[in-house]
């Protein structure tokens, strides 16, 4: 019996060495994780509201980002324990916020925004929002949450925004635009940007990004109904001409 529990031991040294060799010849830093892109930062709810977001704020003295980690806004606060500072420290790197508002001169945190889809109403996501909200109001950071919509009306967006930038203005809103919808212009520009596919025209060139444009017809609003021609690359670019009816 004795003998083999010796032939054990031994067995379990050699094995315990050869994980030991193995390591000390592997190159620092070097592992097996495998990485890819994301390819895009945001969803393209995310991004359309974004445009929104950076409409409401245009000519103000405030900068949105978005993305942002919760641990580069808050911190642990003084007086907690270093076990549980570590804590508090992990779990606010783990999440980020959707947007962040900072004043455009230094960048001091203003307030954040949440777009809220419909995913935040399972239990794990609810568990997620409470943690954030009651870390930006331990903070005395407000957040704004805004649910996500085809569409946004930019007087409702600004007016909830107001809450938390009290000298935000905006002036001359316009309709604020989904993928599907644009305001019209009064004028239409000169050809070739009013053509219309339907005669056999060319697409036209969007005047300001040189993109080319599509056709689309306007759901809402005093010209319900009427065509339009968008530019493709909205909501990066939202120049909008209207279609020439002869």
């Amino acid at each position: 019996m004795g003998v083999f529990l010796v032939v054990v031991l031994l067995v379990l040294v050699a094995i315990v060495a050869i994980f030991a060799l193995k390591n000390k010849q592997t190159p620092a830093g070097e592992s097996s994780f495998a990485f890819e892109s994301r390819e895009a930062l945001f969803t393209p709810a995310e991004r359309s509201f974004l445009g929104v977001l950076e409409q409401a704020l245009a000519n103000s003295r405030y900068r949105v980002f978005g993305k942002v980690r919760l641990g580069d806004i808050v911190k642990p606060a003084k007086g907690l324990t270093a076990s549980k500072r570590t804590s508090a420290q992990n779990r606010i790197n783990q999440k980020h916020v959707d947007f962040l508002i900072c004043t455009a001169t230094d960048l001091a945190v203003v307030g954040v925004v949440e777009l809220d889809d419909q995913s935040h109403g399972r239990e794990d996501r609810s568990g997620r929002d409470t943690f954030v909200d009651n870390a930006l109001i331990m903070a005395k950071i407000t957040v704004v949450r805004f649910p996500a919509k085809k569409s946004y009306a930019l007087p409702e967006v600004a007016a909830k925004l107001q809450g938390m930038l009290s000298d935000l203005q905006v002036t001359k809103p316009q309709e604020t635009m989904s993928k599907e919808e644009s305001p019209l212009p009064v004028a239409a520009p000169a050809e070739p940007k009013q053509a219309d596919v339907s005669s056999g025209d060319p697409l036209p060139v969007c005047e300001k990004c040189s993109a080319e444009m599509v056709k689309r017809q306007a759901k809402n609003g005093p010209h319900a109904g009427k065509y339009f021609w968008a530019c493709s690359t909205y909501p990066k670019c939202r120049n909008v001409v209207a279609v020439d009816i002869g």
